[in-house]
């Protein structure tokens, strides 16, 4: 089969030919029929210092949101069927842990990583293990069922943020960034309001439901936030930092009014440094992070948004690229032109 291997860290990515893998004991063998490109792949592509403490030895097939249909399994597997449809969840939990016995699988003391400490899904077949492996109806498409697991994490910082009524400020207007903007607008958010500095991107979160949208290069953040929310206790109830960026979640400390909630899900690529007391404290503000999906909750929510039609995904998949065009792919994720950039097998 065809494979984007990373072999080297000062080198992208290897568009291999490679054996087929065979199913372990408790492993399904996926026909890949499409998958996307994360914030997490563009890392393994450049090697930043990031993956020195998550990628445990290379060469490595990196890739975690996908989709595909069933093809083989292991003589263990008792839920998953040649012919299924199915998508993956990055997370592999080990199921005996403290974390995985009191119902957080999501975050396994001894976790696996699809596509980060195992082979991923940049390839033509994929091998998943099926504690990890998700039956998708017919319903929701290839390109759709590989975004179920980006779309979890900002379905529970929106679902947590309990927005109805509420002004919500999304901060980063990628894929995850536009995944909550459409949330907010679902579940009754009256003021959402994206910031970005790509234009395009904040075009594509009018798209997505945002009703204001701020560009820092252009606007001051603090102040324009403030005013759009002054009639909400004088700031945002519920901010999302989806961005990674330290300064602009600062920023947000200036316009979270007393009470709100900050949601992060991004990953800083630099150490916050705040003032506490004023800024957390004496306002009572209430921050938490969220790492990946709760298994299967989650998923049951967000693949009933969108076989019911609430959830449009068409104006964020923006770019797809054959597997054998991953350089162009990663070219354009990188550059910011478009949003979900897809890789559909040859």
């Amino acid at each position: 089969m065809k494979a984007l291997v990373k072999t080297k860290k000062d080198v992208g990515l290897e568009y291999q030919d490679i054996p087929v893998p065979r199913p372990g004991r408790k492993d399904v063998l996926v026909k890949v029929k499409a998958s996307a490109i994360c914030g997490s792949d563009i890392k393994i592509y450049e090697w930043v210092p990031w993956c020195e403490n998550v990628v445990k030895s290379l060469p490595i097939i990196p890739g975690h949101e996908c989709a595909g249909e069933v093809v083989e399994v292991g003589e263990e597997v008792k839920e998953i069927k040649v012919g299924d449809k199915v998508a993956a969840e990055t997370h592999v939990p080990c199921g005996v842990c403290w974390q995985c016995r009191h119902n957080r699988p999501h975050t396994c003391e001894k976790m696996q990583l699809f596509g980060h400490t195992i082979n991923g899904c940049f390839a033509e077949y994929s091998l998943i293990p099926e504690v990890s492996t998700r039956k998708i109806p017919d319903s929701i498409s290839f390109d759709e069922g590989c975004l179920l697991e980006p779309m979890g994490i900002p379905f529970r910082a929106v679902e947590e943020g309990e927005v109805k009524g509420e002004a919500v400020v999304v901060i980063g207007c990628g894929p995850i960034g536009q995944f909550a903007i459409s949330f907010s607008k679902i579940m009754g958010a009256e003021k959402i309001i994206g910031i970005d500095v790509n234009e395009k991107r904040l075009n594509i979160a009018r798209k997505m439901g945002a009703t204001h949208l701020i560009n820092p290069e252009t606007d001051s953040v603090v102040r324009k936030v403030k005013d759009l929310t002054k009639d909400y206790g004088g700031g945002a109830g519920v901010v999302i930092e989806a961005s990674g960026n330290t300064a602009a979640l600062k920023d947000a400390f200036g316009y979270i009014r007393i009470g709100g909630k900050i949601f992060m899900i991004g990953h800083l690529q630099n150490p916050l440094t705040i003032d506490t007391s004023p800024n957390i404290v004496l306002k009572e503000v209430q921050i938490k992070g969220l790492f990946g999906r709760k298994i299967w909750s989650t998923w049951d929510k967000t693949e009933k948004l969108l076989t019911s039609g609430k959830m449009n995904l068409s104006p964020v998949i923006t770019h797809r690229f054959p597997l054998s065009g991953f350089e162009k792919a990663f070219e354009v994720a990188l550059s910011g032109e478009g949003c979900k950039v897809l890789l559909i097998p040859d």
